[in-house]
């Protein structure tokens, strides 16, 4: 009679786990079902695309082309594949940039963009970008005592800039001045945590930006908050007394244009609640917000109470990455973009928030060795 009890316990806890994730699970039968509405959507608006390939047809590095392209080769109304030797062109191979075999140059009508990754973020951004009638870019404050911009630094932001070019997004490091006057073109500015104190003259340039439709986004510390007064009142941040200490994963976000149908986890390192009057963008399970957004006139303001989230070290946890996309897309008021596709980067990782640490910590540490004594004590007690 134990024995069955001890075999049922077993086979529920089985069906609570199995119960807990099948939600979680989603069964693809076929490439295009691993596009969701809005990218279909944005590719059959294309009327004709001429992708080139720099590869022969029969390499490794074209089957991989081969298989990045067949969910979208299927949505498209009229596609042309075409490949161009690598070793034989060299003048096209200088002409457009290409680096290394199974990069792309994609052409809709005139217009054209380079993509130099396998990424469906890239691509679909570029299918934007030639659609844009102007050009955006983004500017990364320099020398005012904040993250590293440069290659080799764990905690500077160096691979983020250049995923950001790999998505065919434009962004430029440029250093910092009260009387810099940026061009037209540029459409945000990310001040990532900066220790230099911005007074008052600083906050004016700011705000001179902002009145001129140039969104911002300040990422901010635990630390660096407290230097910058200017700063948190500008963006209606006030500063909590603690902050989570080592790593934080969020998997439930609050309804937000940005966090809409994002389902992978966010990995945060010692990020900063803070109080504000703001749209709240993310917040811990107390639900204290750890990022907020607001929108003045043409202008869109972002914080986050962490940076390091988005360093060289993070960067590809979760989907730190992806997130960093929507967030510059909603910042760059391209709504359109936000829900695209992060095909074959989910599952590679596993994320645990705290409940569920304790969770299956307790089914380890505590109830499997509790039935393995029970067992063990049932047959002692028939041994004797």
């Amino acid at each position: 009679m134990m024995k069955r009890l001890v075999f049922l316990l077993l086979w529920l806890i089985g069906v609570f786990l199995l119960a807990k994730n099948v939600p979680t699970w989603s069964i693809q039968t076929e490439y295009s079902d691993l596009l969701t509405p809005s990218s279909k959507a944005v590719l059959a608006k294309q009327k004709a695309l001429r992708i080139e390939v720099f590869a022969l047809p029969d390499s490794p590095a074209a089957a991989l082309v081969n298989n990045f392209l067949q969910p979208l080769v299927g949505e498209l109304v009229e596609v042309t594949v075409e490949y161009i030797d690598f070793f034989n062109n060299p003048k096209l191979i200088q002409t457009y940039g290409i680096n290394k075999q199974g990069e792309m140059i994609v052409y809709s009508d005139e217009k054209k963009f380079h993509l130099s990754t396998l990424s469906y973020e890239a691509f679909f951004n570029g299918l934007k970008k030639i659609e844009q009638t102007e050009d955006q870019w983004i500017v990364f404050l320099d020398q005012i005592d904040g993250k590293s911009f440069d290659a080799g630094q764990s905690d500077g932001l160096n691979k983020w800039i250049k995923a950001l070019s790999n998505s065919n997004y434009r962004s430029v490091v440029l250093p910092f001045s009260e009387n810099m006057i940026l061009p037209k073109e540029v459409k945000l500015i990310v001040l990532a945590s900066p220790t230099l104190n911005f007074t008052d003259s600083h906050v004016d340039w700011l705000q001179l930006q902002i009145s001129q439709g140039t969104s911002v986004l300040w990422l901010a510390d635990p630390a660096t908050a407290l230097l910058q007064p200017g700063l948190s009142l500008l963006f209606d941040v006030m500063r909590t007394d603690a902050y989570h200490q080592g790593h934080l994963i969020i998997k439930a976000f609050p309804e937000h244009p940005v966090n809409q149908a994002f389902d992978r986890p966010l990995d945060f390192i010692e990020v900063m609640p803070y109080q504000t009057n703001n749209a709240v963008l993310w917040q811990n399970e107390q639900n204290q917000t750890l990022a907020s957004t607001q929108e003045i006139d043409d202008s869109r303001l972002m914080v986050v109470g962490d940076s390091d989230f988005l360093s060289d070290a993070f960067l590809h946890s979760g989907g730190n990455l992806e997130m960093s996309f929507r967030l510059i897309d909603w910042l760059l008021h391209n709504d359109n973009r936000i829900d695209l596709p992060t095909i074959g980067s989910q599952g590679t990782q596993l994320h645990y928030q705290k409940n569920e640490i304790l969770f299956f910590s307790g089914i380890m540490l505590i109830l499997i060795p509790v039935i393995l004594l029970v067992i063990g004590l049932i047959k002692w007690r028939k041994s004797k």
